[in-house]
């Protein structure tokens, strides 16, 4: 009876942020990437993969 060796814990997912809206340039309804710092987000269309900042929305 050995022991059973246990795996290495898998590394966290990162999880971005995510908000719905609707794309000024494909206009569909999608999820949008959000990044940047807070008041200088850039968004990003998961359909048509075009870059928005917030001040565009």
């Amino acid at each position: 009876m050995g022991s059973r060796r246990r795996k290495a814990a898998a590394r966290p997912m990162s999880r971005a942020r995510m908000t719905d809206g609707k794309c000024p340039k494909c206009t569909t309804i999608v999820k949008f990437k959000v990044s940047g710092d807070v008041g200088k987000e850039v968004y990003e269309c998961t359909s048509c993969m075009s870059k928005f900042s917030i001040d565009e929305l």
